[in-house]
C-alpha cells in the first residue's frame, strides 16, 4: 500500500543520507574518493525525489502542505547539487590540501629544528658546568696538594 511506499522510500533517503554523511566525514579526513561523494549526492536527491513521488500521489497537489513538501525536496536537490558541484571542483581542494601539507612540513621541520637548537644550549650550558666543575675540583685538589706541600705534618 501507500504507507509501503512511504515507508520504503523513506528508509531509502535514511540509507542515502547515511551514505553522504559517511562519505562526507572519509572526505573532510582526506580518505574518500570524489566518485562515492558525487555518488551518495545524487543518491539522496533520487530518494528523496521518490519519496516526494510517493507522498504526492495521494495528496492534493495544490495544498500548503504539498507545497511544502515540494519546496523541501528541491532545497534538497538544490543542496545536492552544489555537494556535487563542489565535489567535482575537489582539484582545487587537492592543491590547498598539498600546499597546507607542504607548510605542516614546514612548521614542523622549523619546530624540530628549534627543539634540537634548545637540546644543543641545554648540554652546552651543562657541559660548561661540568667544565666548571671540573676546574673547581681541580683548583681544590692543586690548592690540597699545595697545602700539603708546604705543610708537609698537616
Amino acid at each position: 500500500g501507500i504507507n509501503a511506499e512511504y515507508g520504503g522510500a523513506a528508509r531509502m533517503v535514511a540509507a542515502a543520507t547515511s551514505t553522504l554523511c559517511e562519505a562526507a566525514n572519509a572526505a573532510v579526513q582526506g580518505n574518500a574518493s570524489e566518485e562515492k561523494l558525487i555518488a551518495s549526492a545524487k543518491g539522496v536527491a533520487n530518494s528523496t525525489a521518490q519519496l516526494l513521488m510517493a507522498c504526492m500521489v495521494k495528496a492534493d497537489q495544490h495544498s500548503e502542505n504539498a507545497q511544502r513538501l515540494q519546496t523541501a525536496g528541491n532545497k534538497v536537490k538544490k543542496a545536492a547539487d552544489v555537494l556535487v558541484k563542489a565535489a567535482q571542483s575537489a582539484a582545487v581542494f587537492d592543491e590547498q590540501e598539498v600546499e597546507v601539507s607542504i607548510q605542516s612540513s614546514a612548521v614542523y621541520a622549523m619546530a624540530a629544528e628549534l627543539q634540537a637548537q634548545e637540546e644543543i644550549l641545554r648540554r652546552e650550558r651543562e657541559l660548561e658546568q661540568a667544565r666548571k666543575q671540573l676546574a673547581k675540583i681541580r683548583h681544590a685538589q692543586t690548592y690540597s696538594f699545595k697545602k700539603l706541600q708546604d705543610n708537609p705534618e698537616s
